[in-house]
């Protein structure tokens, strides 16, 4: 997937919307900028499990789940 992007005046790069989703990259998060002898590599840093689950899983119900799992496993 190769994509094209304008830097902004401020020098801001608009990561595309579907590498954005592909790669789990969310607003306020940071990504690394790697020079290579012909250009720039722009890496997500190693993702972490929030970030993959982010809107798939509904906590409140989760966090229910979780004690009652809880409460069956005291003896």
């Amino acid at each position: 997937m190769v994509s094209k992007s304008t830097i902004g005046p401020k020098g801001q790069l608009t990561i595309p919307k579907e590498i954005r989703d592909k790669y789990h990259m969310h607003e306020g998060e940071q990504v690394l900028l790697v020079p290579v002898d012909d250009g720039v590599i722009i890496k997500h840093p190693s993702p972490n499990l929030r970030g993959r689950l982010r809107g798939k899983i509904d906590t409140k119900q989760f966090e229910k789940d979780l004690q009652e799992l809880r409460s069956q496993w005291k003896i």
